[in-house]
């Protein structure tokens, strides 16, 4: 009984490879050219939305942060002084806003 090494399986799984990609290649509806403009185009499209989706995940982090200072600031004021000894918490020190001055 011969042992398998599974050599063959690899053997096929190239050759598959290269007949698919052969077979893409004769059978592309479109140039090389032609393909690389329209992938060109969507690539800006692309960059232009993921932008997008970063100005608005920006303003909606930055509109919750607000908000958990604001529930913070108030819990602290029914937290009582107890509190602001406990943990030494300053709510006017906001890291992601203040500039490189204001934390100095």
């Amino acid at each position: 009984m011969a042992s398998n090494d599974g050599g063959g399986f690899f053997v096929g799984l190239l050759v598959g490879g290269a007949a698919g990609f052969l077979a893409g290649i004769l059978m592309a509806p479109r140039s090389g050219e032609e393909t690389r403009a329209i992938l060109a185009e969507k690539s800006g499209a692309w960059r232009d939305k993921a932008g997008e989706l970063s100005a608005v995940t920006r303003e909606r982090l930055g509109q919750a942060m607000t908000e958990g200072q604001e529930a913070a600031r108030r819990a602290r004021g029914h937290a009582g002084p107890e509190f602001d000894d406990e943990f030494d918490i300053d709510f006017d020190d906001d890291p992601l806003t203040d500039s490189e001055e204001d934390r100095a």
